[in-house]
């Protein structure tokens, strides 16, 4: 199952983004802001397997970055990623590393349209589900992942220079 979903009419593109309803369930707030991502970053209280959290991605420097990866749900057999390659335009979810090796389909590709040069994702895990919308609701997309609940690491990387901000709330069931 996924989250309930509100639809709503943006520019005469259909959006979709989680029910507000939701909002009441976030718990404490973890926020870090302007954080420089050159290789790989876990940032202070992003961690968990239930939780909302909100990444914005931004080019800095001369030379950007290539790619920009979120881990979730890692530990050091497992995880899920998620990508972004900005030359292409594309988000990648990859879950070959989520748990289950009898899984035919581990990737999703699809094309995001960045605003101004960055890249919000709302992100949302619950248990076996990551749930990802882009950019206020432009695209949206869930996948089922098998990693074990212990696996809660966090982590991001980029393959060049990147600028983030992490909101992040656990949630209450």
């Amino acid at each position: 199952m996924t989250l309930p979903r509100e639809l709503f009419l943006r520019d005469g593109r259909l959006c979709q983004r989680p029910v507000r309803e939701l909002d009441a369930c976030r718990g404490e707030r973890i926020l870090h802001q302007n954080i420089p991502v050159c290789g790989e970053v876990n940032l202070p209280g992003v961690q968990g397997r239930i939780l909302d959290m909100i990444v914005t991605i931004r080019p800095t420097g001369s030379e950007g970055y290539r790619w920009f990866r979120i881990h979730v749900a890692k530990d050091g057999t497992h995880d899920t990623i998620l990508r972004y390659k900005p030359n292409e335009s594309t988000l990648k979810i990859d879950r070959t590393r989520s748990g289950l090796p009898h899984d035919i389909v581990h990737t999703r590709s699809f094309l995001v349209r960045p605003q101004g040069g960055a890249l919000k994702l709302r992100i949302i895990l619950d248990r076996f589900s990551v749930e990802v919308f882009v950019n206020d609701g432009e695209q949206a997309a869930s996948s089922v992942i098998y990693t074990r609940q212990e696996a809660d690491a966090i982590t991001f990387e980029a393959d060049g220079q990147a600028m983030i901000d992490v909101e992040k709330y656990d949630l209450t069931v």
